[in-house]
């Protein structure tokens, strides 16, 4: 196993553990309207994103990640080697989390900054992680009647017009939680509270 799982699978025990609320977590999850996929997302009373940079890693794409990460989730933070921490701290926004990563045998973790409330979501790219049935459901759950024969790109756009920031991202958190991952056009690892837990044993 290379380091960056290493530093996965622990950090994704860690997060876990620490979110209030966390329910979920997915590897490798797909950024809309972007070539990127964070390394780690977690899904409960809010979306948070994670970028792990080992030592054998540059930070060569992480202003393109910057970008898109912060469309999209409500908290980004950066999972960095000792040696970028300086390098990442001048890249990444304030409102970033960062901590440093140690592997020498085991893996430990340093926060460096806690992570804030993302100011720069983008409603556009967030309504665009719901499958169509998905945003049909989102939409009769405001009291709106779709029409069932209705492109998935309209269905995006009466859910925009109809949901406040809030309730869209209410909507893709219940979306992301409920969804068989088997029937994801990108696979992916999901991993629950409760499987965490039992693997932990």
């Amino acid at each position: 196993m290379g380091t960056e799982a290493v530093v996965r699978d622990a950090l994704r025990e860690r997060v876990l553990a620490a979110i209030n609320g966390a329910r979920d977590t997915v590897d490798e999850f797909w950024v809309p309207r972007s070539y990127e996929r964070a390394d780690l997302a977690v899904i409960g009373r809010s979306l948070d994103g994670f970028e792990i940079k080992t030592e054998r890693d540059t930070l060569r794409r992480l202003p393109r990640q910057i970008d898109a990460y912060g469309r999209l989730f409500d908290r980004c933070s950066a999972v960095v080697a000792e040696k970028h921490c300086d390098e990442a701290t001048a890249l990444l926004p304030a409102w970033w989390g960062i901590t440093t990563v140690h592997v020498n045998g085991g893996v430990s973790f340093s926060e460096v900054r806690e992570p804030r409330r993302n100011p720069v979501l983008d409603p556009e790219i967030l309504v665009r992680l719901l499958w169509k049935d998905e945003a049909m459901i989102a939409l009769v759950k405001l009291g709106a009647a779709p029409d069932k024969r209705a492109s998935r790109g309209t269905l995006w756009r009466d859910l925009l017009e109809a949901a406040s920031l809030t309730q869209l991202r209410a909507a893709v958190r219940r979306a992301l939680l409920d969804r068989n991952p088997a029937r994801a056009r990108i696979a992916t690892r999901r991993f629950t509270v409760a499987s965490a837990t039992q693997a932990a044993r």
